[in-house]
C-alpha cells in the first residue's frame, strides 16, 4: 500500500497540472515495514504465525467467535503509524492475515474434507475452461446510511440488544458473540490509532475524529470520511471481505458536508479532505479498483445530485487518478451539467466512469420481487452489479458458453482436452439441420447450467463456514433479528448470479455455421469441426471468410443479434427465480460479467467459427468480439439493447471504444450525450466507454516510458496501459483499428 503525503493541493486541484503529478506522489511514497514503528506491534510473519498458535487454543469454539478472537488479536497487534502530512492513518494491514490463515484452513476443510466431490468437480471444470466456481465473499455493502448515523459504538449497543432479546441460543452458534468481540475490538483499536495520534505533532486533528469514533458516530464531513475508510481497512484487509462499494457517496455524506459549510468551514478544505480520502484508495491501487457510486433519486424522483457530486468529480478529476472507480447512477432527472462534466472527464482519458442505469436497475429488481424504495436505493457495486441496501448477492461461478457448443460439434467431448465433459450426443455428420444443432448446444448449455449451479450451491452452503462474517452481519438489522450470518441467510436477499461469458462470440460462431454450412453449404459441418480442430491450420483463407463475415453482433445485424437475445433469453428462464443454496436460502439470477475469464478461459476454449483461433481472447460483457464492432457506436448500443436487462437483475454491460476525433469540440460531447441517451432510452443497464485510437496505443506499446499515465478500461475496471501484458494490449488495438 502506498503512502500518500505532502500533497501540494492547491497545485493537483488546478485542471491544468502536469497529470502525471499525482502518480509521481503516490509512487514515493510506498507504505514498506520502515514506516512503521516496531515498537507499534509484530509484523506481518509475526502476527499470521502467533494467529494460528491462538486459534488452537480455541478449537472447542464456533468458528465466528475464533475468528473474532482472531480478529482481535490483529487489531491489538499490528502496526500503526500516524503522519502529519496525511490526514488517515497508515495501517500495517495489506497482507490480509486472516485470509492466508484461518479462512484459508476453513476453506480448505470444507472443499477437501466436507465437500471433496464437489471440489473435484469444480476443479476439473476450471482445469478445461468450461466454469469456474469458488468460493465468493467478495461482494458486500454494508448499509453505510446505518452505519454513519450510528457509529462502531452505535452498531454493537444494538447487537447488544438484539443478543439480550434472542439470547444465545437463537440462529447460529457464536453469532452474537462473535460481533460483541469484533466490534469491541474496533472501538478499543480506535482507541489505540487516536493515542498514537495525540502523541504525534501535527497530527490533532486525527486525533480529534479517531476520539470522536471511539466514543460515537461521526459528526463531521472527516469524521464520516474517517469512519468510511476505517471500516474499509478493518474489513477487507484485516476481516478479509471485499467492501464492493464506498457507498452512495453523495445522497449518504451531503449531510455532514452541508453542515460543516453552514458552521462555517470553508469549502475549499472540505474537498482538501475529500482528496486526501481518495488518494487512501489511489495510493492502495486495487487492481479491481475500488467502487463508489454518485446519483440517483429521491422518493419525490428529484435527483440526488448535489453540490458534493460536482465537489467529487472535480477533486477525483483534478487529482489526476483512475482509482476508486466511480458508478454514476443517471436517471431522467440527473443534471445536464453533470453528466457532460462526467462525459468530458472521460474524453480527456479518465476511463474509470461508468454510467449505470437508475431505470433499469429499478426495474430488474421490482421484477424479481423487491419493492419500489428498495430498488430505487439499491447499491451499485463491484463493476456495475447491483442489490438492495442490506442483500448479499453473489457471484461464485463464470460460465463459459463457448463450450456447450464444442460438445455439440465432438459428440459431448471437450475440443481441446477430449474429456467427456457434455452429455453424449450425435456426431457433426449427423445434424440434418441448423436447428437441430442449435436445438442441442441448448441442452449442453442447460447440462452446464445444472453442474453449475449444483457444485455453486454445495459451496455456497459453506461460505459463512469458511469465513463468518461478523462486521458485515451487524450493519444489517436482518441478521440481527434472524441471528444469523450475512453469509448464511441472515440478509434481506441471498442471491447467487449465473455469471455468463462470451455470448457475442457464442452469437457469431452460430451465425456462421447457419449461414455457410446449412445455407451456403460452403462446407459440412464435420468438414468445419475439422477445421476448427486444426485451429485453421492450412485453412486461413477459410479463417478469413468466417472472420471478416459482417453478419456479427455488435453491428445491429439480425441474426447474430436474435441469437445473442435468444441465448439470454433462454438462459434467463432456465435460471432465474431457482432457488439456492440452502443455508442462504435465496434465489439464482443471471448476469453477463466476464471480468478476466476473456484471457483465461480463452487460453482453453478451442478454435471458433467466428474466425477466432485456439486461445485467443474471447468476448468481454455484452460488448462485441474484439474487433468486430465495424458499423459504429450506435450499432453496438443497437446491439445489446435487444438483450431484456430487465429479465434477471443482472449485469447487461456494454463496453464502447470511440476514437478521440469523434469526441472532440462541442459538437463531440453532444455525440457522447446522444449516445448515452440512446443506451439508457432503450433500457441498457451499464455503459462505460474507453476514447483511444490505434496510433496512439501502438505508440504507447512501444514507447511505455511516453505514457506512463494512459489509463484502458479493461472490463470493469481501470489500469494503467503499461501494467497489462501485450496480449490484452494487442486485443485494445484490433478494437481501435475495427473503429477506423
Amino acid at each position: 500500500m502506498k503512502y500518500i503525503s505532502d500533497i501540494d493541493y492547491e497545485y493537483v486541484m488546478n485542471k491544468h497540472h502536469d497529470r502525471s503529478r499525482p502518480y509521481d506522489i503516490m509512487n514515493r511514497f510506498v507504505r514498506h515495514d520502515e514506516i512503521f514503528d516496531s515498537a507499534t506491534g509484530m509484523d506481518g510473519d509475526e502476527i499470521a504465525e502467533r494467529l494460528l498458535l491462538l486459534d488452537s487454543e480455541n478449537l472447542d469454539k464456533p468458528h465466528p467467535v475464533r475468528k473474532a478472537i482472531a480478529l482481535r488479536f490483529v487489531l491489538e497487534n499490528t502496526r500503526i503509524a500516524c503522519d502529519p502530512r496525511d490526514l488517515f492513518p497508515a495501517i500495517n494491514a495489506m497482507d490480509r492475515p486472516l485470509t492466508g490463515t484461518l479462512v484459508r484452513k476453513w476453506r480448505a476443510e470444507a472443499l477437501g474434507e466436507i465437500i471433496p466431490e464437489a471440489d473435484r468437480r469444480r476443479t476439473e471444470a476450471q482445469r478445461n475452461g468450461a466454469f469456474t466456481v469458488w468460493p465468493d465473499y467478495d461482494h458486500s455493502v454494508p448499509d453505510w446510511e446505518r452505519m454513519l448515523s450510528l457509529g462502531f459504538t452505535g452498531i454493537l449497543a444494538e447487537a447488544r440488544e438484539a443478543r439480550r432479546v434472542h439470547g444465545d441460543g437463537y440462529g447460529q452458534e457464536g453469532f452474537y458473540e462473535g460481533i460483541e468481540i469484533t466490534y469491541s475490538a474496533i472501538i478499543t483499536f480506535i482507541g489505540r490509532l487516536a493515542a498514537l495520534a495525540e502523541a504525534t505533532r501535527g497530527s490533532e486533528k486525527l486525533a480529534k475524529a479517531l476520539r470522536t469514533l471511539e466514543c460515537g458516530a461521526p459528526v463531521s464531513f472527516y469524521d464520516a470520511l474517517l469512519f468510511n475508510y476505517l471500516y474499509f481497512i478493518i474489513c477487507e484487509h484485516i476481516e478479509s471481505l471485499q467492501v464492493r462499494s464506498l457507498s452512495n457517496f453523495d445522497r449518504i455524506f451531503y449531510p455532514y458536508f452541508a453542515r460543516d459549510l453552514a458552521a462555517g468551514m470553508s469549502e475549499d478544505e472540505l474537498r482538501s479532505e475529500l482528496a486526501y480520502y481518495l488518494l487512501q484508495f489511489a495510493a492502495i491501487d486495487n487492481y479491481w479498483g475500488q467502487p463508489v457510486y454518485l446519483g440517483g433519486c429521491r422518493a419525490d424522483e428529484s435527483t440526488v445530485i448535489n453540490d458534493l457530486s460536482y465537489a467529487f468529480l472535480e477533486v477525483y478529476d483534478a487529482l489526476g487518478i483512475y482509482n476508486p472507480k466511480i458508478q454514476l447512477k443517471i436517471a431522467e432527472s440527473t443534471p445536464e451539467s453533470f453528466v457532460r462534466y462526467a462525459l468530458d472527464m472521460i474524453r480527456r482519458g479518465n476511463n474509470s466512469i461508468v454510467f449505470v442505469s437508475d431505470a433499469t436497475v429499478r426495474r430488474a429488481l421490482e421484477k424479481f420481487g423487491h419493492s419500489p424504495d428498495a430498488a430505487r436505493l439499491a447499491d451499485i457495486k463491484g463493476c456495475y452489479e447491483y442489490a438492495i441496501v442490506g442483500g448479499v448477492d453473489i457471484g461464485m461461478n463464470y460460465t463459459n458458453l463457448m463450450k456447450p457448443l464444442e460438445y455439440a460439434l465432438h459428440e459431448g467431448r471437450d475440443a481441446v482436452s477430449g474429456a467427456m465433459s457434455g452429455l453424449p450426443c450425435k456426431p457433426a455428420e449427423e445434424y440434418g439441420s441448423f436447428e437441430e444443432l442449435y436445438a442441442e448446444y441448448k441442452r449442453q448449455l442447460a447440462n452446464t447450467v445444472e453442474k453449475v449451479i449444483g457444485i455453486a450451491n454445495q459451496v455456497d452452503d459453506y461460505l459463512a463456514y469458511m469465513n463468518p462474517q461478523s462486521m458485515l452481519s451487524a450493519t444489517f438489522p436482518s441478521c440481527l433479528e434472524r441471528g444469523r450470518d450475512a453469509l448464511a441467510g441472515g440478509a434481506l436477499a441471498n442471491d447467487t448470479s449465473l455469471a455468463c461469458g462470451f455470448i457475442a462470440d457464442v452469437a457469431d460462431s452460430l451465425t456462421n455455421i447457419k449461414k455457410y454450412v446449412f445455407e451456403k453449404k460452403a462446407f459440412t459441418l464435420a468438414e468445419l469441426r475439422d477445421i476448427l480442430d486444426k485451429n485453421f491450420e492450412g485453412c486461413e483463407r477459410e479463417r478469413l471468410i468466417l472472420y471478416r463475415d459482417p453478419e456479427k453482433y455488435g453491428n445491429n445485424r439480425e441474426t447474430p443479434d436474435f441469437f445473442a437475445g435468444d441465448i439470454a433469453d433462454f438462459l434467463c428462464a432456465t435460471v432465474c427465480g431457482r432457488p439456492n443454496a440452502t443455508e442462504r436460502c435465496g434465489k439464482w439470477t443471471v448476469g453477463f460479467h466476464v471480468a478476466r475469464q476473456s484471457y483465461i478461459q480463452g487460453a482453453k476454449t478451442a478454435a471458433s467459427a467466428n474466425g477466432r483461433r485456439f486461445g485467443e481472447e474471447l468476448s468481454k460483457n455484452c460488448s462485441a468480439s474484439m474487433g468486430q464492432n465495424r458499423e459504429g457506436a450506435t450499432a453496438a448500443i443497437l446491439s445489446v439493447t435487444k438483450l431484456d436487462a430487465t429479465a434477471s437483475p443482472g449485469d447487461f454491460s456494454l463496453d464502447l471504444g470511440l476514437l478521440p476525433s469523434a469526441v472532440r469540440g462541442d459538437d463531440g460531447l453532444v455525440a457522447m450525450r446522444g449516445l448515452l441517451d440512446t443506451f439508457i432510452r432503450r433500457g441498457g443497464h451499464a455503459l462505460h466507454i474507453n476514447v483511444f485510437d490505434a496510433e496512439t496505443l501502438r505508440e504507447a506499446q512501444a514507447h511505455p516510458e511516453k505514457y506512463e499515465d494512459l489509463q484502458i478500461r479493461v472490463c470493469g475496471w481501470n489500469v494503467l496501459w503499461n501494467n497489462i501484458s501485450k496480449t490484452e494490449q494487442d486485443g485494445f488495438i484490433r478494437q481501435a483499428e475495427s473503429l477506423m
